[in-house]
């Protein structure tokens, strides 16, 4: 497998020489907003803003930026920046300061903002929705980075006159466009950590690692970031990252080689007479270029196959972690045996498009019963949503997160239908098995409970045994045979002849009266009958 696998990273790294040159315009907007007048100011997203300008401008991105903007100069840059992206074949946009959301809107606020209404919104704040509309006015990549996430006092001062502000911001759909990666600090509705003063974010340290790595796809170089910073934050931080690119979109194409092709380069000055080479002599690439090609051949192959011949190959890369963690999930992901993982009509990529959110999972219409099972499917599949319950606890959406980045699904936490149709697929085994261990238990239940009322109705009928055995033992005394009883069964603790023994009844005294006499007149004769024939011997 190895040896195969390094044959078509060959071939690759044979064909990078025709993608060396960035043959398309490529546009950027970069928006740094710290110092505000209505709040107090933040630390890092001027400084932020600016690392990544510089580092988009090494790339061969046309820059417009703009630092610490008011409303007006914010729409004029954003007018500018669409002006620019005629005809451009990428667009990119990368805002850093205060941002909120407001149902299912996103606003990028200016330094001179003050909120105090939902309705400041429109007209002292910038919807995101605008600048993605410039963007998708023709057929192009775009990619949004928002290091918008930090805690928010516009937030607070909104969410007391409004129940729809929330925390952080709200999820963006790409389905309904082609070739938009959308990228957040953090996960929709959380916040993101402003870092260190005179550093960067977290986030947008990781970013600048990372976005000028040549030859890697923007989608690895945002996987690269997010387990930076959930690293980097103790694991309370992590990005997200929602995309609809069709095939790989690469910040820096340019591969940098340890030695050019001497071929192609003679081909300039040797004599036309002399004929070319059959095939040009392969480029030179030192350890680390092989480590990064051979990443990328298995990320496109994306099989727990091409993974193992990665780990096979750089036990010790740099992507090592990653192809660890990508087998962990395809692993995780695996259906039960003999089921599909997903029904007919629901495809993986399909599925990876899906984003669930409140509004998804309320038109589904889960009742009690159906949220109880969605629980026991994504425990029985591995997940652990704690105590079954009506409604979905923080800790049951802490396990639907868990289920979605198991099978590479957007981890809102909320589900959609689909969602619930591959859970459903991937869990029937397991959780048909559960149903009918569940069913032998009650039956079991059921059974024991029976035994022990028919044992309970045994005892009763046994105790009248000890009437029958004073009977025979007074026969005997008197030298008769006995008969048994035919008569009909006495009430409990009396004989058919009125004996009562020591047992009271209610009628009174006159029931112990008659049984010692009659018990004083068979102690009598017995005695009397046993002096007398000793007076005889």
């Amino acid at each position: 497998m190895a040896v195969a696998f390094a044959l078509v990273l060959s071939a690759v790294a044979l064909a990078s020489p025709s993608s060396a040159a960035v043959p398309e315009r490529r546009v950027a907007l970069v928006i740094g907003n710290s110092i505000y007048t209505a709040v107090p100011p933040l630390s890092n997203p001027e400084r932020d803003a600016k690392g990544i300008s510089a580092a988009l401008k090494r790339l061969g991105f046309d820059v417009v930026e703009g630092y610490n903007l008011k409303m007006d100069e914010m729409t004029g840059i954003v007018r500018e920046f669409a002006q620019k992206l005629d005809g451009a074949k990428a667009g990119l946009v990368y805002y850093a300061g205060h941002g909120i959301a407001v149902g299912d809107e996103n606003y990028l606020i200016p330094v001179d903002a003050s909120l105090r209404s939902e309705a400041d919104l429109d007209f002292r704040a910038v919807n995101v929705q605008l600048v993605l509309r410039q963007m998708q006015r023709d057929e192009r990549v775009n990619i949004v980075i928002l290091d918008a996430c930090r805690d928010n006092p516009f937030a607070a001062q909104l969410a007391a006159k409004s129940r729809a502000v929330t925390r952080g911001l709200t999820a963006i759909e790409t389905q309904s466009a082609s070739g938009i990666l959308i990228a957040f600090a953090t996960d929709p509705r959380a916040t993101a950590m402003d870092g260190e003063r005179d550093t960067n974010s977290p986030f947008t340290s990781a970013l600048l690692k990372h976005i000028e790595t040549p030859e890697v796809s923007i989608t690895t170089v945002m996987d690269r970031v997010r387990a930076d910073v959930w690293e980097s934050t103790g694991k309370k931080q992590k990005p997200w990252t929602n995309s609809s690119i069709i095939g790989e979109f690469k910040l820096n194409p340019t591969l940098k080689l340890a030695a050019v092709d001497p071929g192609v380069a003679a081909t300039k000055t040797i004599d036309a007479a002399v004929p070319m080479p059959a095939m040009p002599a392969a480029p030179s690439l030192d350890r680390t270029q092989i480590d990064i090609k051979t990443w990328e051949v298995a990320e496109r192959g994306n099989s727990a196959a091409d993974y193992r011949a990665y780990l096979d190959a750089f036990p010790s890369g740099q992507f090592a972690t990653f192809a660890r963690n990508r087998l962990a999930s395809l692993d995780a992901s695996k259906p039960a045996s003999g089921f599909l993982a997903t029904p007919p009509g629901v495809n993986d990529e399909a599925l990876k498009k899906e984003i669930g959110t409140a509004q998804t999972e309320t038109a589904m219409k889960l009742d009690n019963v159906g949220r109880r099972e969605v629980q026991t499917r994504l425990r029985v599949s591995g997940f652990q949503p704690g105590k079954a319950a009506a409604t979905f606890s923080p800790s049951h959406r802490k396990a639907i997160q868990a289920w979605q980045k198991s099978r590479s699904i957007p981890e809102t936490g909320f589900l959609t239908a689909m969602q619930v149709s591959a859970l459903r697929a991937q869990s029937e085994a397991a959780y048909q098995a559960v149903l009918a261990e569940e069913k032998a238990a009650a039956e079991k239940k059921r059974s024991a409970k029976t035994a022990g009322e028919g044992k309970a109705a045994t005892r009763n009928v046994t105790s009248y045994e000890g009437d029958e055995m004073y009977r025979r033992d007074i026969a005997r005394e008197r030298g008769q045979a006995y008969q048994g009883t035919t008569t009909a069964t006495p009430r409990r603790g009396t004989t058919s002849t009125g004996y009562q023994g020591r047992v009271r009844t209610r009628e009174g005294d006159s029931g112990d009266s008659a049984g010692a006499a009659i018990f004083g007149g068979i102690v009598g004769g017995v005695l009397g009958g046993a002096i007398g024939g000793g007076f005889r011997r």
